[in-house]
C-alpha cells in the first residue's frame, strides 16, 4: 500500500479498496489475489474509479457508481478513459513508466498484457518449462528448467474464458459492469439478477417469474446512467422472458418452481431439445465455405480443390491460439482442416488445408481468414500479424 506525503492512502489504493468491496459484495468469500477473474474485475473497476478521479478532481470515494457504469459499457471507452486522463497510461505498455503513478501502470499493463492458453499453469516462483520437460520430470521426478512457454497464470486460478489469449481489459469489463450493476441496483433497492419476483400492476398482474436482466436508463450526454427502470423477468407461465416495469414488480417469497400439470407451459424439455442435428455437409460444401469466407481463395489450385470435394469425410483441429497486446493488437488463430480420402483412413490418403483466423479484437465481428498449403506457411502469416513464434 502506498501512502500520500501526509499519511494518507493515495488516491490509487482508494480506487483499489472500493473496487475490492464491490467484488467481495458479490461473492460469500473474500478478495483473493491469486484468482485471475477476482484481479481483472477489481483493476478494471479500480482504474475507471482512479481516472475519473483524475479528471473530476473528485475523492474516490465521492464518485457515483453511475458514472462509473457509463464507462464500464465496454472495454474501448474504458481504454479511452484511462489514457486520455492518466498520463502515461498508453506509453506505458510499451515501455518503462516511471513515477508516483507507476503501481497504477502496472495493472493497467497486466489488463492489456495477452495470454498463451497452451503455455503449462505452474506455481509462482518456479522456472517455466516446456510440456517435454515437464512429461520428462514426472516419469524421472527431476525438475530441471527451460525454455519453453511462460506459465500462463503462474498460480492464478482462471474461470472466465480460461482458454483464450485475449486481455483482461476486453475479456471481464462486462463482468466488471455487472458487478457494478449489483452495488448501484442494491443502493437503490433494486432487485438481484435470479431473485424470485411477483408482478402487481400491468398484464402480467398475479404472475410469479425470475430476473433474468435489469433495465437503465443511459444518459449519454450526461454520461451516467439511471435506474433501474426495468427488469427482464422469466415468468412461470409464458415463453420467453418479458419486460416489467421496476414499480410493478415486489420481491417473492416463494423460492422454487411452482408446480404445473403435465402438458402445461414450460412443462417437459425446452422446444427443440431432441431435434436432431442437421445432416454433415459434404466435403465439396465444407470446402466452398471456406473459400467463400477466405481472403485469398487464389491460395488453393484448382486441382488441390477438385480432390477435396471428391473427399470422402472431413475434420477440423484447432492447432495454435495467440494473441499481441496494444498497440499492435491481433489475436491469431490456426486451424487445420483434413480431408480423408478414401474410406478407410491413410497418412498418404489426406489432403491439407490450413487456416489463419485473424481478428483486432475479442469481438472483432469482420475476422480475416487466410488460406494456406502448409503449417509452415501458417505459422509465418501468424507470426507476420502478431510478432509471437508459433
Amino acid at each position: 500500500m502506498t501512502t500520500e506525503a501526509n499519511g494518507t492512502a493515495s488516491p490509487w489504493d482508494d480506487a483499489v479498496r472500493r473496487a475490492t468491496a464491490v467484488i467481495e459484495s458479490r461473492t460469500p468469500e473474500k478478495m483473493d489475489e491469486n484468482c485471475w477473474d477476482h484481479v481483472a474485475i477489481r483493476d478494471i473497476i479500480a482504474v475507471v474509479l482512479y481516472a475519473l478521479h483524475i479528471r473530476d478532481g473528485q475523492h474516490v470515494d465521492t464518485l457515483p457508481w453511475t458514472s462509473v457504469l457509463w464507462w464500464l459499457r465496454d472495454d474501448v471507452r474504458v481504454i479511452e478513459l484511462v489514457e486520455d486522463n492518466v498520463a502515461g497510461a498508453a506509453q506505458a505498455l510499451t515501455g518503462p513508466a516511471e513515477g508516483p503513478e507507476e503501481q497504477v501502470f502496472a495493472h493497467w499493463r497486466w489488463l492489456n498484457r495477452t495470454w498463451d492458453p497452451s503455455a503449462p499453469i505452474l506455481p509462482d516462483n518456479q522456472p517455466a518449462v516446456s510440456w517435454d520437460e515437464l512429461f520428462q520430470s514426472r516419469r524421472s521426478d527431476a525438475h530441471t528448467a527451460g525454455t519453453g512457454p511462460k506459465p500462463r497464470l503462474t498460480s492464478m486460478t482462471r474461470g472466465i474464458g480460461n482458454g483464450l489469449p485475449d486481455p483482461a481489459i476486453e475479456v471481464c469489463t462486462h463482468w466488471a459492469a455487472g458487478a457494478v450493476e449489483r452495488v448501484l441496483g442494491a443502493e437503490h433497492n433494486g432487485l438481484a439478477v435470479h431473485q424470485r419476483v411477483r408482478v402487481t400492476d400491468g398484464e402480467s398482474a398475479g404472475q410469479g417469474g425470475y430476473v433474468q436482466d435489469t433495465g437503465w436508463t443511459v444518459d449519454d450526454e450526461a454520461r451516467q446512467v439511471t435506474g433501474p427502470v426495468c427488469y427482464l423477468v422469466d415468468l412461470d407461465d409464458a415463453e420467453g422472458a418479458k419486460q416489467i416495469d421496476a414499480q410493478h414488480l415486489e420481491p417473492a417469497t416463494d423460492h422454487r418452481w411452482p408446480r404445473r400439470p403435465n402438458g402445461t407451459l414450460k412443462d417437459g424439455p425446452l422446444p427443440g431439445l431432441r431435434t436432431p442435428y442437421p445432416p454433415r455437409p459434404s466435403c465439396a460444401d465444407d470446402l466452398e465455405n471456406l473459400l467463400a469466407r477466405a481472403s485469398n481463395p487464389e491460395a488453393v489450385p484448382e486441382n488441390l480443390q477438385q480432390t477435396i470435394r471428391n473427399a470422402h469425410s472431413h475434420h477440423h483441429i484447432g492447432v495454435r491460439w495467440l494473441a499481441s497486446p496494444r498497440p499492435h493488437r491481433a489475436t491469431v488463430r490456426i486451424t487445420m482442416h483434413w480431408y480423408q480420402l478414401t474410406e478407410r483412413y491413410a497418412s498418404e490418403g489426406r489432403a491439407d488445408l490450413w487456416e489463419v483466423i485473424v481478428t483486432k479484437h475479442l469481438r472483432d465481428n469482420d475476422p480475416i481468414h487466410l488460406l494456406t498449403l502448409t503449417e509452415q506457411d501458417a505459422k509465418a502469416l501468424a507470426e507476420q500479424h502478431t510478432g509471437q513464434t508459433f
